[in-house]
């Protein structure tokens, strides 16, 4: 289980902002760990748009597995949220004032076990668990918080993952379909380079 204080998640989170906007600015990364520098976890770097209380995302990138040096990943996962998500355009340097940035750091992902797939229903927790999906070449991943933001029940999570994954949305049905689960710890601005808090299933601390 991995464990962060909240001064090491503010930390890992005000890095994540510096290593994009020095990318902006032409200046390197200045990557100054704080503890726990050789954490082996999966990480993932999440940047919204925040206007009007509403958060929309700009970009989320990241590994699920630990990867090489815990800063490294960081540093990477960072610079592909802001830069090359697929999904969106590349955020631009005026956007940095407009946008928070969440860190969420990944606790290794273990497969379900069920005796039927209609199962996986009473095995995953909302706002608590992320979840992983592998079958042959698909895959897909969503974090924890994903499905809090989306009001999701667990069929809706799992149908979504399904969808993410290039699947039908009752592809998790399929026994053949492996379905993980990860817990993580996440910290978010509150505002653009505003404080840092830990989310916290349901609630913000």
């Amino acid at each position: 289980m991995i464990l962060f204080t909240l001064k090491e998640g503010q930390h890992l989170v005000s890095v994540a902002r510096d290593i994009v906007e020095r990318l902006f600015n032409g200046r390197r990364p200045s990557l100054q760990p704080l503890i726990q520098t050789n954490v082996k976890a999966g990480v993932f770097v999440s940047i919204h748009a925040h206007s009007t209380g509403e958060n929309i995302l700009r970009g989320c990138v990241g590994f699920p597995l630990p990867r090489g040096e815990f800063y490294s990943s960081l540093e990477e996962a960072a610079i592909a949220a802001a830069t090359q998500d697929p999904r969106f355009s590349p955020i631009s340097k005026e956007e940095l004032g407009k946008v928070i940035f969440e860190v969420s750091v990944l606790n290794r992902p273990e497969l379900i076990s069920v005796a039927k797939p209609i199962d996986y229903l009473a095995m995953v927790k909302i706002g608590v668990d992320g979840l992983m999906l592998s079958w042959g070449e698909h895959s897909s991943l969503l974090l924890p918080q994903v499905a809090l933001e989306f009001n999701w029940a667990v069929d809706e999570f799992l149908s979504n993952l399904c969808h993410k994954a290039g699947l039908t949305p009752d592809m998790w049905m399929n026994k053949d379909v492996k379905i993980y689960k990860f817990s993580c710890v996440i910290f978010r601005e509150s505002e653009p380079r505003g404080g840092i808090y830990r989310v916290d299933g349901r609630t913000s601390e």
